[in-house]
């Protein structure tokens, strides 16, 4: 059969190696985006994700997280078992969403998305337990998949550095940065803060290598401003502990798990939108935030120089001090344009969906179970 007559390929998407935070947010906006003529089958979703409503594709959800850890990976490879067996003379492909050891499972190649090395290069506050799963996950993973998206140079240069995976092999695939629904109202407590006549920094702060603590310590060189810590829902006691102690605790704020409309208005009405994180894979967040026109500063980290197009204000230390200057240069730049730089969800599904297309080409077979293993 012909690429050019072969029925639309099947794509099997695994999510066992998902958790709460920025890659399901991936996992919603490619739903949400991908073609009609291709068909999704989603083993493992999270068990609260809820499916977008105005997907296009024809949609499975073949099972969902459950069992804790261990529990999801050996459903989820035993889902994979069943669910590649049945594509059409072999046509199709598993996207794995993060790293996985359920990968072992596939009958049909495999492409994985890597968006960071972090449990190598800043493992920090990890759990051994947590840095032993990954390294076995990664590991598989790395083995198993016929090639590997990086979400940035920098965790290609990573993956090369760490793993010997050669550029060929691991290409690049930024996400989107679009947010595809439109602010609502101000969640309360900034509601209150804006009705006081005063403006807020917002910052992301769900991990403990965001760098939270460097906008902690430069608050009180910013006396006009709030600072408004974004948890996700997983605040992080260390944050907690150093705003306590802080001589500008009073204004600082630890916001729970937003929904999306909340978190676009947030984001749409920041003063600036800080991002001083010690280490990132990409940066989705600071993208978004240019996206819908608020001033971003960022780390020195390359990767989050690369996910806001050199747009952003870049501190040139991890420090206060730099975070201070970088507010203030941020301050007295032109506002970004709303809805410019970076791509949409929309063209990064289709970018997505190309490489894929290429993966599952008919002169392939499918590989049995533990290959590579």
């Amino acid at each position: 059969m012909s690429r050019a007559s072969r029925p639309p390929a099947s794509v099997v998407v695994d999510c066992s190696g998902v958790g709460a935070g920025g890659i399901t947010r991936v996992l919603t906006e490619l739903v949400r985006h991908w073609p009609a003529a291709w068909r999704l089958r989603i083993v493992a979703a999270p068990s609260s994700w809820d499916v977008p409503s105005e997907h296009a594709a024809a949609l499975e959800i073949v099972s969902r997280q459950q069992g804790g850890r261990a529990g999801t990976i050996a459903s989820a490879a035993a889902a994979l078992w069943r669910a590649t067996g049945r594509a059409p003379d072999g046509a199709g492909v598993v996207l794995s969403l993060s790293p996985s050891a359920a990968m072992l499972g596939s009958r049909l190649p495999v492409v994985t998305v890597l968006h960071d090395l972090a449990f190598k290069l800043w493992p920090h506050d990890l759990p051994s337990t947590v840095r032993q799963y990954r390294r076995a996950s990664y590991a598989a993973a790395i083995r198993r998949s016929e090639r590997l998206l990086c979400v940035s140079a920098r965790t290609q240069h990573d993956l090369l550095g760490l793993y010997g995976v050669p550029p060929e092999r691991a290409r690049i695939w930024h996400p989107g940065s679009d947010l595809t629904v439109l602010p609502g109202g101000l969640p309360e407590p900034l509601a209150r803060i804006r009705q006081r006549g005063e403006r807020y920094l917002l910052v992301a702060g769900h991990a403990a290598h965001k760098g939270v603590e460097l906008a902690v310590d430069a608050l009180p060189e910013l006396p006009e401003y709030a600072l408004v810590v974004l948890t996700g829902g997983q605040p992080v006691d260390r944050f907690r502990e150093v705003a306590e102690r802080s001589t500008a605790r009073d204004r600082i704020l630890m916001l729970e798990r937003l929904p999306d409309a909340g978190y676009a208005a947030a984001l749409a009405d920041a003063a600036v939108f800080l991002m001083p994180s010690h280490f990132e894979g990409y940066g989705l967040p600071a993208a978004e935030a240019l996206r819908v026109g608020t001033p971003t500063v960022v780390s020195p980290d390359p990767a989050l120089h690369e996910a806001t197009g050199g747009r952003a204000v870049r501190m040139t230390s991890w420090s206060a001090r730099s975070l201070v200057a970088a507010v203030r240069a941020a301050e007295q730049a032109p506002r970004p344009a709303v809805g410019q730089g970076g791509r949409s969800w929309q063209e990064a599904t289709a970018d997505l969906v190309a490489l894929l297309d290429g993966a599952s080409s008919d002169d392939r077979r499918p590989v049995p179970a533990g290959a590579g293993g």
